[in-house]
């Protein structure tokens, strides 16, 4: 597609952007990027700092070259702050003290930041993404100030996210409130899926607009060159943190090789990816491999050179991850473990893509991986490419932008 010649300006504040890297990064960059044929060219408002320390230099060759990226520094507060607070057993101060979220260091700076470029670009929009959710507060002050129409973008929730653990009451509703600030002023709400609930938002609101995660497929390899045949290789691609721990899945795999119904010497967990769970563990006599963090293309390789591919979500949680349009677009069948209303487990039965169980089941685990095995055992499970195809039209990165940019045209006409 051609680019405009009457094109125009959006400042983006995002934490999460190259050379940062993580599943967060993925829809701001890929935004930013396919915005540039659709008129719109990006300043983005970042960090250096390396207080998160999982970074992909290769992810900048993805920035467009009219792209501006402004870093700024971030305060180590929560890290630092956290870990004091934490073993002082001061638990509730600590809530308090590292209000909204990690990105409080980086707070000020970025709204400094913001403030400043917005005064001396004057941008079409103002484009916030959350989480940190610091980033759409840093937003709402530019946006009051200098009256720049202004796009909150939810890649999660805030006050219902499950991620977020128990808080003090106080706490709480002080998120409510900055929450209800932010739907409230914001010209335009844009959620990544449409179970959201935000303080001051209702579904029917106008303002409000769902765009999904998605794949971009330049980004997919072409072909697997190095999948096994001899063993069944289940690849988790992604970061075990909290809540998302699969021991359950360890579990009823071990139960299963324990009664000899899989040969425990053909099969290979592989966890691609940060493994943030305390006290790590998996059964003894169960062969997981670890990898710690891989680049984007490098993830994308394990996704396709995989037997089956794990995709674990607690009971808890309605997040699908993001992660899931790119497993559906590697086909591979994925062992989808989450609960019935989840769209994962929707889109698996939708797509004919794998096997679905409740992640909390572990019978129901242990009946949906042996169906996978026995499939695999007699004709080895073959690549989906009807699967791969239909998630590729669906769910675009680049038809996600085209939305985003209607979404960017409206709010300046505001």
């Amino acid at each position: 597609m051609p680019q405009m010649t009457n094109r125009r300006r959006v400042l983006v504040i995002a934490y999460f952007f190259p050379p940062v890297a993580g599943a967060g990064v993925q829809r701001t960059l890929k935004f930013v990027r396919h915005l540039v044929p659709l008129g719109w060219d990006a300043t983005v408002i970042s960090t250096r700092s390396r207080v998160y320390s999982v970074r992909d230099e290769t992810l900048l060759d993805e920035i467009p070259d009219s792209t501006r990226v402004i870093r700024t520094v971030a305060l180590p507060v929560a890290r630092y702050a956290g870990i004091v607070l934490q073993r002082l057993g001061l638990n509730r101060l600590r809530a308090y003290v590292l209000w909204p979220d990690s990105g409080l260091g980086w707070l000020p700076f970025a709204f400094a930041a913001a403030l400043r470029e917005t005064r001396r670009s004057r941008p079409d929009v103002l484009v916030s993404t959350s989480a940190p959710y610091g980033g759409h507060l840093a937003a709402l002050f530019v946006a009051r100030l200098t009256g720049v129409p202004w796009v909150a973008d939810f890649r999660d929730e805030w006050s219902t996210n499950p991620h977020g653990g128990e808080q003090p009451r106080g706490l709480t509703a002080l998120t409510l409130r900055t929450e209800r600030a932010i739907t409230r002023r914001a010209n335009k709400v844009v959620v990544a899926a449409d179970y959201f609930h935000l303080a001051g938002l209702p579904a029917g609101d106008p303002r409000r607009v769902e765009i999904m995660n998605g794949v971009d497929g330049d980004d997919l390899p072409e072909t697997s060159t190095s999948r096994s045949t001899d063993r069944f290789v289940l690849a988790h691609v992604g970061t075990l943190y909290g809540i998302r721990d699969p021991s359950p899945v360890f579990r009823a795999l071990a139960a299963l090789a324990g009664r000899g119904e899989i040969d425990r010497r053909r099969l290979q967990v592989r966890l691609v990816g940060n493994v943030w769970l305390p006290d790590f563990e998996p059964p003894a006599g169960l062969r997981v491999e670890t990898t710690g963090y891989v680049d984007h293309a490098r993830a994308l390789e394990e996704m396709h050179d995989a037997t089956a591919l794990l995709l674990y979500v607690p009971h808890v949680s309605l997040a699908p991850t993001g992660k899931l349009y790119e497993y559906l677009a590697s086909g591979r069948p994925l062992l989808c473990l989450t609960r019935e209303d989840n769209l994962a487990s929707r889109l698996v039965r939708e797509l004919d893509a794998g096997v679905v169980a409740e992640p909390d089941d572990q019978a129901a685990i242990e009946r949906a991986f042996l169906g996978l095995w026995q499939r695999w055992s007699e004709k080895g499970l073959p690549d989906q490419e009807e699967v791969r195809a239909r998630t590729i039209d669906r769910y675009s990165r680049r038809a996600a932008a085209e939305r985003l940019a209607q979404v960017l045209d409206e709010a300046s006409r505001d």
